[in-house]
């Protein structure tokens, strides 16, 4: 059975937009979530659910190899 996280990352933001790819101790906020788990060894596959063009470079541009970008709908990308 293979382990799946799943990390959500709206491009929209009431306080502070786009802020999970604002540079943080060096590099973007999203990229240390990813880290962490790409590190972790009971974790095979990562999933970054996203509706952002820029979010999606952000973390395709990393070349990690654990996860993969998955594309929101709008809808699914609100705060309700």
């Amino acid at each position: 059975m293979k382990t799946i996280a799943f990390i959500p990352v709206r491009g929209g933001s009431k306080s502070i937009p786009l802020k999970n790819i604002k540079l943080f101790c060096g590099k973007p906020l999203v990229c240390w979530n990813i880290e962490a788990l790409e590190a972790c060894s009971l974790i095979d596959k990562i999933i970054v659910a996203t509706d952002s063009d820029q979010i999606e470079k952000t973390v395709l541009n990393q070349n990690y190899k654990k996860t993969e970008v998955y594309r929101r709908s709008a809808e699914n990308a609100c705060d309700t």
